[in-house]
């Protein structure tokens, strides 16, 4: 008896545990059936607690701990009842999207709580009819717990509202083996009413302990892989807003500096002239962060696809795009181009990254020095499967304190040089879908070097 009273205690911890747990999902996603099914975790514990109560109140005829029995059995009735009510009531509320009202949870615990009551109280006052109390006690909350569970698995197995995953399959699993298992304890019962006296196997605590938390395990699998897909449809669906969005703006942003070159060519007066070349200015900005909102679009939309690439012909690709770029053309590029400089990658975001760092290199370099240069290098570690590429200028540095923040998403660590504050997220995203990383060290008004790592290139 003392095992058994283990084991019913460890589930009472486990249904406290697991309320716990689904009140606080339920503020966290704003989800109302978590609320529910954590009711259902608390009706349980009670179950369970008065459960174990009974185990260790002595077995005496006396109307007191009679009356205690009989209080602690309907308060166990109770519970075992409200679990499953509570699994299919926020089951409901999943799948049909809407809340409980306040009234219909009333009327399910009286209705709950008066067939507890009529289950536990029926032959209690009739010393013979022991079979009969046996029956209506234990054999109604078989009864119950079997059908309910069953209904629920069928529920979690083939409702879209479940999302398809590992955590709903091991959650339907859970719900038929507990279902399963309230059937056999069912029949065991009805053999020993009719005289076959079949006892509890030894492992009947301990089994329920199991299946128990295996059915607490399985809901936040399930709960987790459900709010993953949730927040990848989310983020999916933002990517192609932006992306729409932004190539939408496009075209009229394309119109307007078309039409204030024309009109700096008509106009004559010199103050209208210096408004006109004001909105230019203010408009190429918003292109270039319309453009950089694309880039970061196409970064993640796109699948990775890993080709041989030739990192000399990558690097001249790139410099065809920048070297019409302010400045450029005053920056000595050293680059040793060697035929062995091939490595395995996605070629669209190296060239993402390659062509931010090199653009940031020319945007916010020292023009006034002796000498200004941007120097590449490539080395490839045959051994560890490694990819090293540092991009270093002798430009205006990074500032120490704005080292920690510069590769966060509009973040600018100077406010003299146009620029979006994207670039170098956009080459961190860029890197995350590649298995790459970048690090940085600078001096500032000495000069920069960023280093991207490849694994496995």
């Amino acid at each position: 008896m003392f095992r058994l009273l283990i084991t019913y205690l460890a589930q009472v911890l486990l249904g406290v545990v697991m309320y716990f747990i689904f009140r606080y999902f339920s503020r966290l996603y704003i989800r109302r059936f978590l609320r529910t099914w954590s009711q259902s975790w608390i009706a349980f514990a009670v179950y369970m607690f008065c459960t174990a109560i009974l185990t260790v109140l002595p077995q005496a005829t006396d109307a007191p701990w009679d009356r205690l029995r009989l209080l602690f059995s309907y308060f166990a009735q109770m519970g075992c009842f409200l679990q499953i009510v509570f699994i299919l009531l926020g089951s409901h509320q999943l799948v049909y999207s809407k809340p409980l009202s306040r009234k219909l949870l009333q009327w399910t615990v009286v209705i709950t709580s008066f067939i507890a009551m009529v289950t536990v109280l029926a032959y209690s006052y009739n010393p013979a009819a022991v079979g009969e109390r046996y029956v209506l006690r234990l054999g109604t909350r078989s009864l119950v717990s079997g059908v309910g569970f069953l209904v629920a698995s069928v529920i979690v197995w083939v409702h879209p509202k479940f999302t398809r995953g590992f955590g709903q399959k091991l959650l339907a699993l859970s719900f038929l083996v507990y279902s399963v298992d309230q059937f056999s304890y069912l029949s065991i019962i009805f053999a020993n009413v009719t005289g076959s006296g079949i006892s509890l196997p030894g492992s009947f605590g301990l089994a329920n302990l199991v299946v128990i938390a295996l059915m607490g395990i399985s809901m936040i699998m399930w709960l987790l892989e459900d709010e993953r897909e949730k927040l990848h449809k989310a983020n999916k669906e933002l990517d192609s807003f932006l992306y729409s969005t932004s190539h939408d703006l496009r075209a009229p942003i394309a119109s307007i500096l078309g039409l204030t070159y024309l009109g700096k060519l008509d106009l004559h007066e010199e103050r209208a002239r210096e408004f006109m070349g004001l909105i230019e200015e203010r408009v190429k900005k918003l292109d270039l962060i319309i453009a950089d909102i694309l880039t970061l679009s196409r970064t993640k939309k796109f699948e990775v696809r890993q080709e041989d690439i030739n990192f000399n012909h990558l690097l001249e690709e790139t410099i065809v795009d920048i070297k019409f770029s302010k400045g450029a053309s005053s920056i000595q590029l050293a680059y040793d181009p060697d035929p062995s400089h091939i490595f395995r990658s996605d070629y669209h975001q190296i060239k993402v990254v390659l062509s931010n760092l090199l653009s940031n290199a020319v945007k916010y370099h020292n023009l006034h020095q002796e000498n200004p240069f941007i120097r590449v290098t490539f080395d490839k570690n045959v051994e560890q499967e490694k990819v090293i590429i540092t991009v270093e200028d002798n430009g205006q540095g990074i500032p120490e304190a704005s080292l920690a923040r510069i590769f966060d998403m509009f973040y600018r660590a100077s406010s003299t040089t146009e620029g979006t504050g994207l670039g170098l997220y956009i080459v961190k995203e860029a890197l995350s879908k590649i298995n790459g990383s970048i690090s940085v060290t600078s001096t500032f008004g000495k000069g920069t070097c960023f280093t991207v790592i490849l694994e496995h290139a």
